[in-house]
């Protein structure tokens, strides 16, 4: 999520928000560990579209809107371009490798974007990929593991397990916007059957836990078990994004 790209708030808002981070009370980290969902049970084979399975808006916490030009499908040549791979060529031959069949990523910011971050709010990104076989998604969820555990400055988080497969990750960068407090990004990866999804949080420390992540993740699973009605979004936007 390209955040810095988005709009802030403005420096009063910015001292508040670090005023009262720098005081702790209100701004301070939630104790409370996400445990819903079902950790192991079914290795399932699902079926597409992959955009049944994501969150809804009225389903999550807060107040988002989606962001039309970072959410769409992707098919093997997009989901192949995307930054994970180191290029191209790689991401094709690890695409094919796996099987890759279809892929969906919804992106919404919080209202007020920069701002509301500043007021406990946070991005979301949501990613979900489907594929040929539950030995192919496994295969991708491990590399998708491996390298999360090797990129710089990410952090293993410990968590509830979630699905067939699953684990929680963080990493703290820079600050948000021009303000004092400290940004975090929050991702909870997990496979269920065929199915590798991704749920992401970005927002300001001392209101962020990977809970929110993991939250999100628990409705996308819960879709794919059919213990929540799988409800297509609106369509969205399914063109090849520009990249960064």
């Amino acid at each position: 999520m390209l955040v810095t790209a988005c709009g802030g708030g403005s420096n009063e808002t910015t001292r508040n928000a670090a005023t009262l981070a720098a005081g702790g009370g209100k701004t301070s980290t939630p104790g409370s560990v996400s445990t819903g969902g079902v950790e192991g049970g079914p290795d399932p084979l699902l079926k597409g579209p992959p955009t049944k399975y994501a969150a809804l808006q009225e389903e999550l916490n807060g107040t988002f809107k989606v962001v039309p030009p970072d959410t769409y499908g992707l098919s093997l040549d997009t989901y192949a371009a995307s930054a994970f791979f180191s290029g191209s060529a790689e991401g094709t031959q690890l695409a094919k490798e796996w099987g890759f069949a279809s892929g969906y990523q919804v992106s919404l910011e919080p209202d007020g974007q920069l701002a509301g971050v500043l007021k406990g709010l946070h991005y979301l990104l949501m990613e979900i990929y489907l594929f040929d076989t539950q030995a192919g998604a496994q295969a991708a969820y491990n590399t998708y593991e491996t390298r999360y555990g090797k990129a710089g400055g990410s952090e293993r988080l410990k968590s509830k397990g979630l699905a067939n497969q699953s684990s929680a990750w963080q990493l703290i960068k820079d600050t948000v916007g021009s303000s004092d407090l400290v940004a975090v990004y929050h991702r909870f990866l997990f496979r269920r059957g065929n199915m590798v999804a991704i749920a992401q949080t970005f927002g300001a420390q001392p209101f962020m836990t990977v809970d929110k992540a993991r939250d999100v993740a628990v409705i996308i699973d819960e879709r794919a078990l059919g213990t929540r009605q799988a409800a297509e979004p609106t369509p969205a936007r399914t063109t090849t994004p520009g990249l960064p």
